[in-house]
């Protein structure tokens, strides 16, 4: 992807949401800090002033003008500045010779600028001062040049203007690194999905292994990739299987036809090609209803209809209802079926289902055989019969549309039985396995009871 493409996707508006999130994060941090060294500072600065004014007051009046001098005088960076004043401000010791304007005689701390003291406008800053009336009458002035306090606001200034810059370059950094990182997934992502639509649907989303979203989606998509594989596996077999399997009462029918008129004869004999024609008929169009039913299913339009199906009452239908077709057929019928809890569910679509599995194992089991229906606490529905069973290898073609075994070529049907078996238990989030009986085969279907 070329970086003018960058800034239109997510990953990349993400980035900057991320960077300004991290530069206010640290603006406040920093604003913090520095408002709290700041106020230690000028606590501190303001004591050291308030202390050094309270040793003159505290001195006799006397001796306050040589305290102030001493004071000066030990000071050999000239930090100090001070000054007593007669009540009509006439200068009487320190090193101020000029009353400050501005300043406040109420014993507290205050920004003087330092004009206003007489020293020339260099430094970092205004001066920290305070002034008070003494008892006599008389007016003190002491300050001090706040140079270090300034220089460490400064140095905080620059630690915050620094700060800010490498939390938004690394931001930024960190953010584009990811954003690259997801966007080389995302055009492998693409890639495979331009080769899906390009016909190839064996093709699949790629996961990386570490289970974050894009895996998650990868994952979820590959599914629906194998299942409409499936679906379009079932539908190219089902035309070639339809064409094959058609084919035959097609071309049946038409010979009928076209014998019955070449050869005109009575009314009776037009009337027995007619019928031989209608069954020809009859038979396409069950396998094309099969074949629509098996779609319905497949495309969960019976969902909405589930409801509460009594299992119990559903297989002993089923029992009551093919008993008799297997004693026509000579073989030993037999119904073990213990209580069981309802599942949710279409009614008319599972009773289709076992109705299918016990037809074949009514139709495929020689006479003398047997077939059993039973039916457990744990909502297993099995079908058991003492027939020929599956062929090798044979377990997952039966559910393909039109696949019938050799034993089954001269036994009427279409091979969509299965078929639509396979959907409904799918339809209702069931399974379904064949099992050996030994003789036999034994299908099952699994219900989610409660």
């Amino acid at each position: 992807m070329r970086l003018s493409e960058l800034r239109n996707t997510s990953a990349f508006r993400m980035t900057l949401l991320f960077s300004l999130l991290m530069v206010g994060s640290v603006l406040l941090l920093f604003g913090f800090v520095y408002w709290q060294t700041s106020t230690l500072l000028r606590h501190r600065f303001d004591a050291q002033l308030a202390g050094e004014a309270r040793e003159i007051l505290h001195t006799p009046a006397e001796a306050q003008a040589a305290a102030l001098d001493n004071l000066i005088a030990s000071d050999p960076h000239e930090d100090w500045r001070g000054g007593l004043f007669s009540n009509d401000r006439t200068p009487l010791s320190g090193n101020i010779n000029i009353w400050p304007q501005t300043i406040i005689l109420d014993g507290e701390s205050h920004d003087i600028p330092r004009h206003m003291l007489g020293i020339a406008r260099h430094g970092h800053g205004d001066m920290r001062g305070l002034g008070v009336t003494l008892p006599d009458g008389r007016r003190l002035v002491l300050a001090r040049r706040a140079d270090e306090m300034h220089e460490m606001r400064e140095t905080l200034e620059r630690a915050l203007a620094g700060g800010v810059i490498g939390s938004v370059a690394l931001a930024l950094i960190g953010g584009l690194v990811m954003s690259f990182a997801s966007l080389r997934r995302i055009e492998a992502m693409h890639r495979a999905a331009a080769a899906i639509m390009g016909g190839d649907l064996s093709q699949r989303l790629p996961i990386a292994g570490s289970g974050d979203d894009f895996d998650k989606l990868a994952g979820i998509v590959n599914t629906m990739l194998a299942e409409i594989e499936r679906l379009v596996g079932d539908i190219k077999a089902a035309g070639d299987n339809i064409a094959h399997d058609l084919r035959t009462p097609l071309t049946r029918l038409r010979t009928r036809l076209e014998g019955a008129l070449r050869r005109g004869g009575s009314v009776e004999d037009h009337r027995l090609a007619m019928e031989d024609a209608i069954a020809d008929g009859d038979q396409i169009l069950a396998t094309f209803r099969a074949l629509l039913r098996i779609g319905e299913v497949e495309a969960g339009a019976r969902r909405a209809g589930f409801t509460q199906v009594d299992l119990v009452k559903l297989v002993q239908s089923a029992a009551e209802f093919f008993e008799p077709l297997a004693t026509e057929s000579g073989l030993a019928f037999a119904a073990d079926i213990l209580p069981a809890a309802a599942v949710r569910g279409d009614p008319d679509l599972l009773f289709e289902a076992v109705a299918n599995l016990l037809d074949n194992a009514v139709k495929f089991t020689p006479s003398g055989g047997s077939v059993i229906l039973s039916l457990t606490e744990t909502g297993e529905i099995a079908v058991a019969d003492t027939g020929p069973g599956l062929p090798e290898g044979f377990k997952t073609a039966i559910f393909q549309r039109f696949t019938r075994g050799d034993r089954a070529r001269h036994l009427p049907g279409n091979g969509l039985g299965l078929s639509l078996v396979a959907a409904v238990v799918r339809l209702h989030g069931f399974t379904l396995s064949f099992d050996e009986n030994r003789p036999g085969c034994r299908a099952v279907i699994a219900t989610k009871v409660g």
